[in-house]
């Protein structure tokens, strides 16, 4: 494949030592990035040139929590679709996303583990998509949240078990619903469903099988357990105190905060539906969400992206949004732009491939129309993907 090179006015490339340039050339050759430099310092005569022109260039984002097979709705609809139906909407979900500038993403549960096909066909190139990594059915006590999209187990044996099982169907990562739901009825957000002995068998079983485990939790005794026995990423994370964030420091554990989840649930949710209890959860838990995040990541805990999207009236297509709230919970444009890029790309376990435009990694990025460094607003408006390369 002839070698391409890229000329545009500005890329954000998260390399760490030089993250911006200005009047740039990135020239890559089968769909890899061989360099970025500025382009006085560029040679490319033997490459195809592509003209950016006023583009704002940077990594495609990666949404590290994501529900491919709900479809903005409540959980307790998905028994009533079909499995062709489920297909066709996970498949729609996905392209969405990538659309929107997602370009790999993170299935955290799927009704009857659907999202691992579809995974599989998107990396045969059947159809388009964003690189997904999936649970395919989440694990969840006896009539625990999510309990439609999981397998249901209960005592340290059987959590074992359904974690072999998970992975045996391919899962890539395990999710674990280890509290009560807000945006779910019946159980309050903050409680352990799981004992503290069944959350250490279901981590240290994947662990030895090569997988990172997440944990859907919001209250303080869940998140414990979990960051005690060593749990990758803490999905939510509502109702963290500062002993557990100085130990998810300590320990290197994510928080993926999924700030969309409550704002959608509020601000579409109590609209079309004021009497609903659990869009009342969300409106009573928005402020407490973002003061959390803001003290973690004052604290250095590691940050990565995620919005939970497929949520109920938590849209697809507005993923980006996740990094306005994160503004407005008093991070930086630049701290929200590193979630959505190499924060969770480290997470996924994606980062030879995704998260920054650097030499050896996909050429994969974004146009967008303004600096994100200074109007964050601009990742949720219309935008040019580039895959591997080629404009999608």
């Amino acid at each position: 494949m002839r070698k391409k090179a890229y000329h545009g006015k500005w890329i954000f490339t998260g390399n760490r030592e030089k993250p911006i340039l200005e009047n740039f050339v990135m020239m890559t050759e089968n769909a890899r990035i061989l360099w970025v430099k500025p382009a006085e310092d560029a040679e490319i005569e033997d490459a195809e040139a592509i003209d950016l022109g006023d583009a704002y260039v940077v990594p495609g984002f990666i949404d590290a929590h994501v529900h491919l097979f709900c479809g903005e709705s409540a959980y307790e609809e998905c028994p009533g679709r079909s499995a062709a139906h489920h297909v066709c909407q996970g498949v729609k979900n996905a392209q969405e996303l990538l659309k929107a500038g997602v370009v790999a993403c993170r299935d955290l549960g799927a009704y009857e583990g659907y999202t691992l096909g579809v995974r599989d066909s998107i990396e045969k190139g059947e159809i388009n998509g964003p690189k997904i990594i999936a649970c395919g059915h989440a694990l969840c006590a006896t009539g625990g949240h999510g309990y439609q999209i999981s397998y249901e187990c209960d005592g340290a044996d059987e959590v074992r078990r359904q974690v072999r099982r998970v992975i045996k169907e391919g899962a890539d990562v395990v999710k674990m619903m280890v509290s009560g739901g807000v945006n779910s009825p019946g159980p309050e957000p903050g409680p352990c469903e799981f004992t503290e002995e069944e959350i250490r068998a279901g981590i240290e079983t994947a662990h030895a099988l090569g997988r990172k485990v997440a944990v859907h939790t919001h209250g303080n005794t869940a998140v414990r357990y979990c960051v005690e026995a060593g749990v990758d990423s803490i999905e939510h994370g509502v109702f963290l105190t500062e002993d557990i964030m100085d130990k998810m420091v300590k320990q290197g554990t994510y928080l993926v905060p999924t700030l969309c989840a409550p704002y959608y649930a509020v601000t579409e949710g109590l609209k079309a539906d004021p009497d609903n209890p659990d869009h009342a959860k969300s409106k009573e838990i928005i402020q407490i969400h973002r003061d959390m995040l803001k003290q973690c990541a004052d604290k250095g805990v590691k940050i990565a992206f995620g919005t939970d999207a497929g949520s109920p009236y938590n849209p697809y297509d507005k993923v980006p949004y996740e990094m306005v709230l994160m503004t407005m919970a008093g991070l930086s444009p630049r701290q929200a732009l590193d979630a959505a890029t190499s924060g969770s790309a480290e997470l996924l376990g994606i980062a030879d491939d995704y998260g920054s435009l650097e030499e050896g990694k996909l050429a994969t990025f974004l146009c967008l129309k303004e600096n994100p460094l200074e109007h964050i607003a601009c990742v949720v408006d219309s935008k040019d993907v580039y895959i591997k390369g080629e404009k999608l």
